[in-house]
């Protein structure tokens, strides 16, 4: 049975902790980048089933790096989180190549959901 891999690219450690956390708890892996390098390097070497994009990040461009996972095959799931505030980060994302756009306060219950949905799928 393959295990279901997270990768997502943050550099808020909390974010990363409660990532790896719930990731663990459910039985998948989960990953933590803190660079666009890292991110489309890893993804190319562990094909990961979902990819966590934090679309405020100001470190990187979280569009740019969906743009490039979205070319890979096979192509990862990719969930965005943004400040509720920040809608214009939503309205942009809705535009792009992601698959889940939640605000900061329903991350958590939608990365469960997916991971849970994800774990069985496997």
């Amino acid at each position: 049975m393959m295990t279901v891999q997270v990768l997502a690219i943050t550099s808020d450690l909390f974010l990363q902790s409660r990532i790896i956390e719930l990731a663990r708890s459910l039985g998948a892996n989960a990953e933590v980048v803190t660079s666009e390098e890292a991110l489309i390097r890893e993804a190319n070497s562990t094909h990961p089933n979902l990819v966590i994009l934090d679309l405020a990040a100001s470190d990187y461009d979280s569009f740019a790096c969906a743009q490039k996972l979205k070319t890979m095959i096979p192509q990862p799931t990719i969930l965005a989180l943004f400040p509720h505030i920040r809608k214009d980060l939503k309205l942009k994302a809705e535009k792009g190549l992601i698959d889940y756009i939640v605000p900061n306060s329903a991350f958590l219950k939608t990365l469960k959901d997916l991971l849970e949905k994800e774990v069985r799928a496997k």
